[in-house]
């Protein structure tokens, strides 16, 4: 009972300290999710809005010649975050090489895989080249907002939302990365505890099991022991009476042998004894006592010389009365 509880102390420490590395896990998983409830509704909704653009949409943007400002801009965030290169062109106002991204982007928006490919963008793992150069470029020019891209063209509009809410999501990814790890460990430390308290429950189980047993065991043969006391109470009682009883009728012994004995006579005369009282009964009743008396004796004594057995002391009441 000593080791069962020490054992069981030993479980509800690992159990303290489990629970413990429990709420540490919950308490760093809790500000992770209140940091991502920022920016996933952003996402969701850049999505949506992807959702309602249709390869018709896209072939509008596609197929424009001289796309607005506003077209042209989301392009290029866009194509930035594909990691699209843009060409080297000659600017007719002064003539020198610039950067434009409207052919690489017609030639994105003609993937068949376009939408598709923005719904699955790894949104965890951007670039930092390429997001370090949207914040800087695009996210704080007033003309890069949904409202003012919506007067260019719808589906620019969505294109616009989702390079935002790419850019919200890893600003507060980069913040909730850390969490994420401490998070990582807190829960691998978490398993590992619970791994052991597992096992030292199963152990402790397995001693409680075998101490039921004991017990069971124990209670079984107390019950046997007060079962065989009851009996051998009652086998002692029982001795004692047929002591007593014993003692009682051995004051009877000499009345039995002497009754014993004179059984074993009147056996042994029983046909000399009925064969002269059959005689008394059939000849004599009408005859005097003193003549019946006197027959008898002679029947008798003609018994003894043929050496018949008879009792010398022949009654016909002791013979025939009972």
């Amino acid at each position: 009972s000593s080791g069962i509880n020490a054992e069981y102390g030993v479980v509800k420490a690992e159990e303290l300290v489990a629970n413990e590395q429990a709420s540490v896990a919950k308490g760093i998983k809790d500000e992770c999710d209140a940091d991502l409830a920022e920016a996933i509704p952003i996402l969701e909704a850049a999505l949506a809005a992807l959702n309602t653009l249709t390869p018709s949409d896209i072939t509008v943007v596609k197929s424009m010649k001289s796309p607005p400002p506003g077209v042209r801009l989301v392009m290029e965030a866009v194509c930035i975050l594909k990691g699209i290169k843009p060409d080297r062109v000659n600017d007719p106002a002064t003539g020198k090489k610039v950067e434009d991204f409207w052919k690489p982007s017609q030639k994105l928006l003609g993937d068949m895989k376009f939408l598709q490919s923005l719904r699955e963008y790894d949104k965890d793992n951007v670039p930092v080249a390429f997001i370090k150069k949207i914040r800087a470029t695009y996210i704080p020019n007033p003309d890069f907002m949904p409202e003012k891209i919506k007067q260019a063209s719808n589906a620019a509009e969505g294109l616009c939302k989702w390079v935002r809410a790419i850019e919200a999501y890893d600003r507060v990814a980069k913040v909730v990365a850390p969490k994420k790890a401490a998070l990582a460990i807190a829960e691998s430390k978490f398993a590992e505890a619970q791994k052991s308290l597992n096992a030292k429950r199963a152990m402790l189980k397995e001693v409680q099991d075998k101490l039921q047993s004991l017990r069971d065991k124990f209670e079984e043969n107390t019950k046997k022991k007060e079962d065989l006391e009851i009996q051998v109470d009652l086998c002692a009682k029982k001795l004692a009476r047929a002591e007593k009883l014993i003692g009682g009728l051995g004051g009877e012994q000499d009345r039995w042998q002497q009754a014993a004995f004179e059984l074993g006579q009147q056996y042994i005369n029983l046909t000399g004894d009925v064969l002269v009282s059959s005689g008394v009964v059939a000849y004599l009743g009408a005859f005097t006592s003193v003549y019946r008396d006197d027959q008898v004796q002679a029947w008798l004594k003609c018994c003894r010389d043929i050496e018949l057995p008879c009792d010398d002391n022949f009654s016909v009441i002791n013979t025939l009365g009972d």
